[in-house]
């Protein structure tokens, strides 16, 4: 059955390879979820319509990866020689959906949707597929729409479903897919009430109370979509709450400050927020917590209130470069209010690691200014420091001293990010956003594999090269939390 839908799921993949995400909004329900069960837990729809000028996309952006032919040929073995063009393209509707019925048999209740123009040759196909070694496939019409699944049991049980309440019905499945583009190669929708029952039930297993995930908000549901550009693709991934959280956002400038050369760049602000989030959660599952962390702070002599929490309100940037083959560089920065505290927070978390016994506290000269040293002899040196409003860590010598003197060349200069970053669309004020160097970070990344002993075949190198750069952003869209991006692909 899985063999039956390969090429049309191939379409999705192909779409969604390298993936970032544009814009949201403006989407409609696809046309299955007017016959698949208000009680399905997942829905994928894929757009099938091959004289689209989506199809059209993806098989451009399929040819610019040497590894297509080699796809397809994988495909084609798979389905026993089952032809695309001949076989499979004729027998599908311009709209190939994927019901999940639950979360049972390790995730195979899962049944095909599809309006073939002609029942016939959906007919044909399965006939030749089994002639081919597939599995029987069973068949059902449901009103205009012919259900496919890999057992009668299994597709009885979904017609039974598919009598009472319809997804397409269903508020939350509505809002959700309307925030996703309807122009999308393939868009996916995930129940909020599941996947929140599922993480409560993961956390009570480990001493959580029950619905502790609820003190945040309920989850409605999770929709995505990914969609084939002229010079790359997008993705967009959207999260329902009530309450809908409203995090801060910021205009990123921490770009500028830090050297170019990134090959993976986060940035994000009032990180207190999230992390004051986190362990109001723990203080909840774990009831002598709050009373432990009261007396850490008493003997440290640093409060989260007093301390920490104030010098994390700014923005927030961690920035990761080429290294030795065994660690890669990586530079902490963020922006402070008062550079004697945040310099004071430095010494005494330095003074507190070197009661340890392991830890040598020393100091450096770099870039003009007085740089403090944490050495774990034989691993690895760290280099720490508050310098004109920005506080940095760093385990590279030369990422500190360009902090503190001003990069002659920073990321955002660098032509890849900024040409990457209007390629996404990114607004001026995000609560978070990515971006990463492909072109420069994915061989490196290989080669680092190689090097660890892991097989790397030279064709994985090759189809790194279509992939430069990609940028993913996190705001607030309406009643909606959006993560959208967009890989450039050339």
């Amino acid at each position: 059955m899985r063999r039956i839908w390969a090429a049309a799921a191939a379409a999705g993949a192909l779409a969604a390879a390298g993936c970032g995400g544009g814009g949201g909004g403006g989407g409609s329900v696809p046309e299955g979820a007017s016959v698949a069960p208000a009680s399905s837990i997942a829905f994928i729809s894929v757009n099938t319509d091959f004289s689209s000028d989506q199809w059209q996309k993806v098989t451009e952006l399929a040819a610019r990866f040497p590894g297509t032919p080699q796809l397809i040929a994988e495909i084609e073995k798979q389905t026993h020689g089952l032809d695309f063009e001949q076989d499979v393209k004729p027998a599908l509707g311009p709209e190939v959906d994927l019901v999940w019925i639950d979360a049972k048999n390790d995730g195979n209740d899962v049944v095909g949707l599809t309006k073939p123009d002609s029942e016939a040759k959906l007919e044909g196909l399965l006939l030749k597929a089994r002639s081919k070694g597939e599995s029987k496939a069973a068949l059902a019409k449901v009103g205009d729409w012919v259900a496919i699944a890999d057992s009668q049991a299994k597709l009885d049980r979904f017609v039974a479903a598919s009598h009472g309440d319809k997804l397409a019905d269903d508020a939350d499945f509505r809002q959700a897919f309307e925030q996703v583009d309807s122009g999308s190669s393939v868009r996916a929708w995930v129940s909020g009430p599941f996947v929140q029952a599922a993480m409560d039930k993961g956390l009570a297993d480990n001493g959580a109370p029950p619905r502790l995930t609820h003190d945040v908000g309920d989850l409605k549901a999770i929709s995505g979509g990914a969609k084939a550009e002229d010079d790359g693709a997008s993705i967009e991934l959207n999260g329902l709450i009530d309450p809908t959280p409203d995090p801060a956002t910021f205009d990123p400038s921490l770009p500028g400050d830090v050297p170019d050369g990134v090959l993976l760049y986060v940035g994000t602000t009032s990180l207190d927020a999230p992390l004051k989030t986190v362990l109001r959660l723990v203080g909840k599952s774990l009831p002598k917590f709050n009373s432990q962390l009261n007396q850490v702070e008493t003997v440290l002599g640093i409060t989260l209130q007093g301390d920490i929490y104030p010098l994390l309100k700014g923005e927030s940037a961690l920035a990761v470069y080429r290294g030795t083959p065994d660690l890669p560089r990586i530079l902490f920065v963020q922006k402070v209010d008062d550079d004697q505290k945040a310099e004071s927070l430095l010494r005494k978390i330095g003074a507190i690691a070197q009661l340890g016994g392991d830890v040598r506290v020393g100091t450096v000269e770099l870039g003009g200014e007085t740089v403090h040293t944490l050495t774990v002899p034989g691993t690895v040196t760290i280099y720490d420091g508050v310098s004109k409003g920005k506080l940095f860590i760093t385990n590279a010598a030369n990422l500190a001293e360009q902090t503190i003197s001003g990069p002659s060349n920073s990321l955002g200069d660098d032509p890849l990010y900024r040409s990457t970053r209007d390629a996404t669309g990114m607004p001026k004020n995000v609560a978070a956003f990515a971006y990463g160097d492909l072109e420069n970070g994915l061989p490196y990344v290989l080669r680092l594999a190689a090097q660890s002993g892991s097989s790397v075949p030279p064709e994985a190198f090759a189809n790194t090269k279509p992939l430069h750069g990609a940028v993913v952003y996190l705001v607030k869209d309406g009643d909606a939390l959006r993560m959208s991006g967009f890989a450039t692909i050339k």
